[in-house]
């Protein structure tokens, strides 16, 4: 769907092998990774071909983000303004969460991992993809800061109903159960 290209790559630089896979009618979506911070570097890039420029070092969920908007405006698909899961549902746009109709009111850290969780129904996800997506930075494994938000995520969503959604694989992470 698309490439991510480093500048810096052995025997043909990044920018080369881009321009000639443009030369050969390739219209897959670039995004160049390079250290070279240059506004000349980044402009030579684009030129070449690239669709998008990152400069190291950059955030792994800044990267996804741009990645995902890329191919969102080439395949022409529109992002998804409402989420499901069951008779669970996130409004995007207005910040909203129900579930059974009944609205639930969650911090926003909890809103981010709910809707990290709901992209991602039926996956597992480690506490560090948690991490990187929701807070933007390197899991540190002695912080319980994913534990203590899952747990008031868990007991808000489901309050007064039977089924818990959000179920707890040990020693690897979460998943948001689809059933």
């Amino acid at each position: 769907d698309a490439a991510i290209v480093d500048i810096m790559l052995p025997r043909l630089d990044g920018v080369s092998a881009v321009a000639r896979l443009r030369q050969s009618g390739c219209n897959t979506p670039v995004i160049f990774l390079s250290a070279k911070r240059s506004v000349q570097e980044r402009v030579q890039g684009l030129q070449a071909g690239g669709d998008d420029y990152m400069v190291k070092p950059f955030a792994f969920s800044e990267l996804l983000a741009r990645l995902r908007a890329l191919i969102r405006r080439t395949s022409g698909a529109e992002e998804p303004t409402r989420l499901g899961v069951g008779d669970l549902q996130m409004d995007l746009l207005k910040h909203t969460v129900t579930r059974g109709g009944k609205r639930i009111e969650l911090r926003p850290r909890e809103f981010g991992i709910l809707e990290y969780l709901m992209r991602n129904a039926g996956n597992v996800v480690s506490k560090t993809m948690i991490m990187e997506h929701v807070w933007d930075y390197n899991f540190d494994p002695q912080t319980n800061v994913v534990e203590a938000n899952i747990c008031r995520l868990r007991a808000k969503i489901s309050r007064g109903f039977e089924k818990e959604l959000i179920r707890t694989i040990r020693g690897v992470g979460y998943v948001l159960d689809t059933d």
